[in-house]
């Protein structure tokens, strides 16, 4: 696979969108693997930080309204 960037050789691919990137234009981002709510009512979060991202993307912070799927 080609980097999406520069077409040079990629190295990895986005954990968010599977963009192919080479070692230069890989960036990285925290990501979640898992959310729960604690006994105490609390909300936690399993994240990997550094996650390979490829700067390009733009991961939604909320979830997106699928209407097409009723």
């Amino acid at each position: 696979m080609e980097c999406w960037h520069c077409e040079r050789p990629a190295h990895a691919a986005c954990k968010f969108c599977g963009r192919a990137v080479c070692k230069t234009h890989t960036q990285e981002k925290p990501y979640i693997l898992h959310s729960y709510r604690t006994s105490a009512g609390e909300y936690k979060a399993l994240v990997v930080a550094g996650a390979v991202w490829c700067g390009v993307c733009d991961p939604q912070q909320d979830p997106v309204l699928l209407k097409q799927l009723d």
